[in-house]
């Protein structure tokens, strides 16, 4: 178990990380605020004319393909350099992003900088649930795992919040602070004991340990330290004594097929429960069932929303358990999806008289699904799968299910106009909240109890 010292090492390194995962969540809600000035027939930040809808929507979505591109490169990467060098890697697509946005003067160029912002956030997925399941113990895993989401998280209110204040250009000058620090404080973290080990940098990979456990001297290494870095050496060492390369065979154990199965299907559940494209299409919801909120006030409502419910998963996360929180996080989600789709047909069938007096009901309901959703289903995805994986295909498991997760994305936003127009709001919070309450059982019957979990344990090696 790590020291005080030691934890304190490992939040530090996690907060450094997440640096670039805040300005990727304001990349992700830039859209918010500045398309519908892109799309302006007074607006002269493009030569080929105000954006149109059908451009708008690619604007918004084809950063899912720079994610699902990005999770292979940086999948890549991660085994031929290791995980500090690819997270280093993640500030040349995402620097690009905001400097091409600032120099664009077509809607060609928006495509490439969002794909270019996307290609960052597909190796943030990839990598980011590594290198947590590398660094942290045990008991704070799942806390320094819910950073993600908070970060994330945080970078689309300080974008709702900025995109206020700030003008198109400001805004896309101003974010580069982010990357910039990033860069300047990667240096003072070490790489991950494995990496170190894997590239048979020994007395690196010792370094490393002691700075994540909080160890200054040789003389503070207890006996439980040294078998723990005993049992990590060992079993490198293992994996590189025998055919280290990852090949079909490895994946038809009973434990790889269910890690897989589990991680793609939370995945899957994660965006089709519709929070996602709920966010995104927030004004649209809110005029649709019925509220008066202003688009801008309802999009930091929300934002400020799941920055509470994910900093309220810290809390829950390693208390009740991993298994305990995705079901009560996805059934509070489809429970508050299905009564917001009773209101809204109740409002768009004419049946005022029963709801008149409760206009107040779509902000508060949305609101709380929000944040069930972000105690739980929105972070454990995302740094669970480490922990379900064989530690030998970990890296190629852990990317496949991000890459599912970015086809889900684009999937899902491209979607849910087209479905709004054939089957209602009503119809569409219906369809959402039953798969929500599908993945409840899925999650009961399947989804095994990881808290706690030991990654490298003596039967491993």
């Amino acid at each position: 178990m790590a020291s005080t010292r030691g934890v304190r090492n490992q939040i530090f390194a996690t907060g450094v990380m997440n640096l670039i995962n805040l300005s990727h969540g304001a990349a992700l809600g830039w859209v918010s605020p500045y398309l519908p000035i892109l799309m302006s027939p007074d607006q002269d930040l493009l030569s080929t004319g105000p954006v149109t809808v059908e451009q708008g929507s690619w604007i918004g979505s084809i950063l899912c393909l720079g994610a699902l591109f990005g999770a292979f490169v940086y999948g890549y990467l991660v085994e031929k350099f290791g995980i500090k060098r690819t997270l280093q890697a993640l500030v040349i697509p995402h620097s690009a992003f905001w400097i091409i946005t600032y120099l664009a003067t077509s809607v060609h160029q928006l495509y490439l900088a969002r794909f270019l912002a996307g290609l960052s956030g597909g190796g943030i997925i990839v990598v980011f649930p590594l290198f947590i399941a590398d660094i942290s113990d045990k008991k704070i895993r799942g806390i320094l795992g819910s950073f993600l989401a908070l970060t994330s998280n945080g970078g689309f209110l300080l974008m709702y919040v900025i995109g206020d204040v700030l003008s198109y250009h400001t805004v896309a000058l101003t974010m580069l602070a982010l990357p910039l620090l990033f860069t300047v404080l990667m240096c003072f973290v070490p790489d991950t004991p494995q990496t170190c080990l894997k590239k048979g940098r020994t007395a690196e990979a010792e370094r490393s340990f002691m700075f994540y456990r909080g160890i200054r001297t040789q003389a503070e290494k207890t006996s439980a330290l040294r078998q723990e870095f005993d049992n990590m050496e060992k079993f490198i060492e293992h994996n590189s004594g025998q055919n280290s390369r990852v090949t079909l065979a490895d994946f038809k154990s009973r434990e790889a097929k269910l890690g897989i199965f589990i991680g793609v299907f939370l995945m899957f559940i994660n965006q089709f429960c519709g929070i996602f494209a709920i966010l995104t299409y927030a004004a649209t919801i809110f005029a649709g069932v019925g509220s008066t909120l202003s688009p801008n006030t309802s999009a930091i409502i929300m934002g400020t929303i799941q920055i509470v419910g994910t900093l309220s998963s810290f809390v829950f996360v390693d208390l009740a358990g991993r298994k305990v929180l995705l079901i009560i996080s996805t059934f509070g989600t489809g429970l508050g999806l299905f009564v917001l789709a009773v209101f809204n047909w109740l409002t768009v069938n004419m049946l005022t008289h029963w709801i008149q007096d409760y206009s107040w009901f779509p902000i508060v309901s949305l609101s709380a699904t929000v944040y069930l959703f972000s105690i739980g289903l929105c972070s454990i995805p995302f740094f669970v799968l480490p922990e379900l994986l064989p530690l030998k295909i970990c890296n190629a498991g852990n990317t496949l299910s991000m890459v599912s997760i970015t086809i889900f994305a684009f999937i899902s936003l491209k979607i849910f106009p087209i479905m709004v127009e054939v089957i209602n709001i009503y119809g569409v919070l219906g369809l959402y909240a039953g798969i929500s309450f599908a993945g409840v059982a899925v999650i009961t019957f399947i989804v095994p109890e990881t808290k706690g979990k030991n990654l490298i344990s003596p039967q491993s090696v």
